[in-house]
């Protein structure tokens, strides 16, 4: 468009200029001068015109708008999502959300941390858009929330203090008549419970808590308790090496890696928010073929969880 206005005033002014030649004879230098001067002014037209084009360009640009998105974490458990050094919320979620948000440019992802409960009081009334918490599924959650494609392939172990006979094939089964600690409104209390509900006959029981996973494994080494479940990465990534825990840590039948028991992130729903989780999982597709994923599980875990999706 700029090009042809530009030539088309070339166009007018140099016939113009021509015929002036033609009719005065020896005005051969006022003429040229006239040229010069013409010139001039084309090309400040030009310059002008192109100022206008890229104004209009940036006014274009500005009418995008980039959508902050609200990302809530409880800063646990470790090494999922937790507290740095330096105060900033870490962890192997932490930072695979970042790397999907990377390729989403629309967006801007705005981290809030607070208590467990309030993740999904603040999704329910869209104050937070994204629940960032290592998340599984369960039937009532998926009626209040979108799930995203699963992020982390994950796996439930047991882990039991040493006085604890159990089997090396391990079922929930074989856990009736122990004590089991675990948080409330958590999976694998959620396991427990619905266990108990089932099996009347041989219940497991249950001590709630709301104390940190490290106090618990101690409680159990201890013998206040005589297990609990974790995941398997949470466990051998951190807390064994890290505090030297001498317990028994045995595979849960059905519950491994590639039976069902993976991680997502959950999303406020809304309308608005589909095209989100539409964004999220091609991104997030992205960020595990091309091995950014194994980075990330590599580095907090030492083995690679990445989901598979064939």
């Amino acid at each position: 468009m700029l090009n042809k206005k530009i030539n088309k005033l070339i166009t007018t002014v140099l016939g113009a200029a021509l015929i002036g030649a033609s009719l005065t004879g020896c005005g051969k230098v006022n003429n040229t001068t006239n040229i010069e001067a013409t010139t001039v002014n084309v090309e400040a037209a030009s310059n002008s015109e192109s100022g206008s084009v890229e104004n209009e360009v940036a006014e274009v640009t500005n009418e995008v708008e980039v959508r902050k998105i609200y990302a809530v974490t409880g800063a646990s458990p470790r090494p999922f999502t937790y507290y740095g050094d330096d105060d900033q919320v870490i962890g192997q979620n932490i930072e695979l959300v970042e790397a999907v948000f990377e390729k989403l440019p629309q967006y801007e992802l705005v981290w809030e941390v607070t208590d467990f409960p309030s993740i999904f009081a603040g999704l329910d009334s869209d104050k937070y858009q994204l629940g960032v918490n290592n998340f599984a599924k369960n039937p009532e959650r998926e009626e209040k929330y979108y799930f995203t494609d699963p992020i982390f392939s994950n796996a439930y172990i047991v882990v039991a203090n040493k006085d604890v006979e159990l089997p090396d094939s391990l079922s929930v089964e074989d856990l009736g008549g122990l004590k089991f600690v675990g948080q409330a409104a958590v999976n694998v209390t959620t396991l427990i419970e619905n266990y108990n509900d089932t099996n009347p006959e041989k219940p497991i029981e249950i001590n709630y808590t709301e104390e940190d996973l490290n106090i618990q494994l101690n409680d159990i080494q201890s013998g206040k308790y005589d297990f609990t479940i974790i995941d398997k990465p949470m466990y051998f990534g951190y807390y064994q090496p890290e505090f030297g825990y001498d317990l028994h840590a045995i595979a849960l039948a059905g519950y491994g890696v590639g039976e069902g028991m993976d991680s997502y992130l959950i999303v406020s729903r809304t309308e608005e928010n589909k095209q989100l989780v539409e964004d999220i999982n091609k991104a997030l597709r992205e960020v595990i073929e091309e091995g950014k994923s194994k980075e990330i599980n590599l580095k907090y875990f030492g083995d690679d969880y990445s989901p598979s999706y064939e």
